[in-house]
């Protein structure tokens, strides 16, 4: 059954199509057995909310409230924004996302003199409100499944290494189609299942967002690293954005005439919150799962993936804090690309913890063992599906081959602005060669002025006392894998005895350092790669013949993959008589469960709520722990306003739940059973950040702050009454 998505519209519904869909949903009911009975793993889409009983489970309103193809309903409340997810919470275009989902904004606005990220920022008016530069926020529209389209495509292709192009173009050819239909809309195609099933997502984009009240950082990141990914968790971790758009309502950049947006729904605060076993639910963008990977998968994670990249970031980390040490503004200009390096090595560290600590590698393989045997014993099932986990393994041999080429380019590429220019240019040079209309985009002459600002961007981000180390990392590390030492550019730096200096020359010798040769050499139509002995670039060239040859064996490996994944899933339907929730992908989804805590480790057990004196204690005079002037002195009087909590008989900071959430869900509204926004999530617990590849009840917990917290800190510290009685709170 790839049917988990049908042809719908946020404001049309075709209705012989719903009770088309409707019929095939109940013969797979009757069928699969499928039949929801608790809080479960799965990131629904919109589509088959209806199927999960929620008001048995807690839910006060009707599913209709939630989504409703034929009106307005909680779903046009949802933006993504940015990575994240935001929600409305006015009439006026007031949006709340997290504090960390906004943190490089805040960061680019600020000066070493005027820190809005250390000190916060509050608008006091409306001509106050600072442009949030490089962000912007979607909302859906409406979707379809164009699947049948997409695998046309690709089923037309003999070579099955050109499967996956195939797919990609079809998909481009979709894109630009329903773009040129409608001007306002973003189209994107999303794979559901692989191989499977493709939705069309169309989106409304909004691209002036302003800075309306961001708290200090020792609240919105209270804690720091030492507390994320990490409960009990008490940091304010939310920001108030705002919405404009052109006086006739149309998408428009920044402008002083735009007025604010008046979306078709906002979210109700609910000022009480939330207790203990309360039903909760979020609408939210999660990003990528991958709880249908086969357990091959999960090697390619454990072995190399998670632990290189940790790695690395680990590194890079510790470089960059203690150049920041003695040097503000370097530290301030840091601070996003550590925190956000930071966020995904600590992230790795939890899954390589609870990849081992479950044993998820061989649970899989076990679980594939079975299907086998129940493959084995249908001699129909036998006939179509006998091979499908033996060739789903010969293909992931080569893809062990490779290991951590494919990383290792991407880490130089992203870490080494000399190395990226480098590739630009050899790129560049090779692209010239072909017909305009062969081109890569970016070489096509419509395009110069985008590469030409790309390039100088790279120089003028350019760290020349540390990219030789972070160079010299990467290729000293890489020249020791067993998959890379014996190829170069790496096999001839193993031999290097001076491996610094050989990288000080690299840097040195070649025309990369400066931007005015670099341009000259590019745009000289006479001067080719053949003719330019540079040793920054012969290193390069290396590299990218290397690049081109893992190109070409992802897309064979790709291509058979999409057709062996989908038969997979579907015999794997069959064994399990139920159907399958599809990974997430960045698109709208639906979780749900309840507050509820949880037992970490033997003899241990969290609850499921902290509170401002759980803070106080926490606190330190400075550090990642330095508690807010203003926090102490509120906390010292008992000043709480009208959002204690009379059963704690304390502030509440924080809350957790079992709900199934993922990166993207941050700044996700957590909504009760009447659908009012009781906290906005912001991350997982330690235990949790396996829940990408799978879920349980014992131990994934979601953690969010609670909204009393956020209307105290936005009242009591930042002095925004006009909020909270711009989103219907009273005082």
């Amino acid at each position: 059954m790839k049917m988990f998505f049908k042809k719908r519209s946020i404001k049309n519904s075709n209705i012989s199509s719903v009770f088309f869909s409707s019929i095939i949903f109940l013969s797979l009911v009757l069928s699969f057995g499928y039949i929801p009975s608790r809080p479960e793993e799965g990131m629904f889409p919109l589509s088959e909310i209806k199927y999960l009983n929620l008001n048995e489970k807690g839910l006060k309103i009707s599913v209709d409230e939630i989504y409703n193809p034929n009106g307005v309903s909680l779903v046009d409340a949802l933006v993504r924004i940015g990575g994240c997810t935001g929600s409305f919470v006015s009439d006026e275009g007031l949006i709340i996302t997290n504090h960390h989902c906004v943190f490089g904004i805040v960061s680019n606005a600020s000066t070493v003199e005027n820190n809005y990220l250390e000190n916060g920022f509050l608008a006091e008016t409306r001509e106050k409100e600072l442009p949030a530069k490089g962000l912007s926020c979607r909302i859906t529209d409406s979707y379809e499944d164009v699947s049948v389209e997409v695998l046309e495509a690709a089923n037309t292709e003999d070579d099955i290494s050109k499967r996956t192009t195939a797919i990609s173009s079809k998909i481009k050819e979709i894109v630009d189609r329903e773009q040129k239909k409608d001007s306002t809309i973003i189209a994107e195609v999303s794979e559901m299942f692989v191989g499977e099933q493709y939705i069309l997502f169309r989106y409304k984009t909004i691209n002036d967002l302003r800075l309306v009240y961001v708290p200090p950082r020792n609240i919105g990141e209270f804690g720091g690293e030492a507390d994320n990914w990490v409960w009990p968790r008490h940091n304010g971790d939310f920001s108030f954005v705002r919405a404009y758009v052109a006086p006739d309502g149309a998408n428009a950049k920044y402008s002083k005439e735009n007025i604010p947006y008046h979306p078709k729904k906002f979210l109700q605060v609910n000022p009480d919150g939330i207790a203990e076993g309360d039903f909760v639910f979020i609408l939210g963008y999660p990003g990528r799962t991958y709880k249908h990977q086969p357990s091959q998968f999960l090697i390619m994670q454990e072995k190399y993936q998670l632990p290189y990249i940790q790695n690395t970031f680990a590194w890079l980390i510790n470089l960059y804090e203690k150049r920041g040490e003695n040097d503000p503004e370097f530290a301030l200009g840091i601070a996003d690309e550590i925190k956000g390096l930071a966020n995904t090595e600590k992230n790795y560290r939890g899954k390589m913890q609870g990849l081992e600590r479950l044993q998820l590698v061989k649970k899989k393989q076990d679980e594939e063992k079975q299907l086998q045997q129940f493959i084995d014993s249908d001699p129909q099932l036998k006939a179509k599906y006998g091979n499908i986990l033996s060739d789903i393994n010969d293909v992931y041999k080569g893809i062990f081959d490779s290991g951590r080429r494919s990383l290792v380019l991407a880490m130089l590429s992203r870490n080494v602005n000399y190395y990226r220019l480098a590739e630009l240019f050899i790129d560049y040079k090779n692209e010239m060669l072909k017909p305009e209309n062969e081109r890569k985009t970016i070489y096509k002459e419509n395009k110069r002025d985008d590469l030409y600002s790309t390039i100088t961007n790279l120089y003028n981000n350019v760290m020349p006392d540390l990219e030789p180390q972070i160079l010299n990392k990467i290729l000293n590390d890489a020249s020791n894998f067993d998959e890379l030492k014996d190829i170069e550019p790496f096999k001839s730096f193993v031999i290097e005895k001076d491996k610094q200096g050989f990288i000080n020359d690299l840097y040195e010798e070649s025309f990369i350092k400066n931007s005015k040769e670099y341009f000259e050499l590019l745009e000289d139509n006479d001067e080719t790669l053949e003719d330019i002995n540079d040793p920054f670039i012969n290193l390069v060239k290396e590299t990218v013949k290397l690049s081109d040859n893992e190109r070409k064996k992802y897309q064979l490996s790709s291509g058979e993959l999409n057709i062996l994944l989908a038969k997979l899933n579907d015999v794997k339907k069959l064994w399990l008589k139920k159907l399958f929730v599809p990974d997430a992908n960045s698109t709208l989804r639906l979780t749900y469960g309840y507050v509820r805590g949880y037992f970490p480790a033997d003899a241990t057990y969290y609850a499921p709520n902290t509170t401002i004196t759980g803070m106080i204690q926490k606190g330190k005079e400075k550090g990642e722990y330095e508690l807010n002037k203003k926090v102490k002195e509120l906390y010292a009087k008992k000043d709480y306003g009208n959002f204690i909590d009379k059963k704690l008989n304390d502030l509440p900071v924080a809350f957790i739940y079992n709900l199934d959430t993922s990166g993207g869900n941050s700044g996700s509204p957590i909504m009760d059973a009447y659908g009012r926004l009781v906290g906005v999530n912001f991350d997982r617990a330690f235990e949790a950040t396996i829940n990408d590849y799978t879920w349980s009840e014992k131990y994934s917990r979601s953690i969010g702050v609670d909204i009393r917290f956020v209307l105290w800190v936005t009242q009591k510290v930042g002095g925004a009454d006009f909020l909270l009685k711009e989103m219907g709170v009273n005082l």
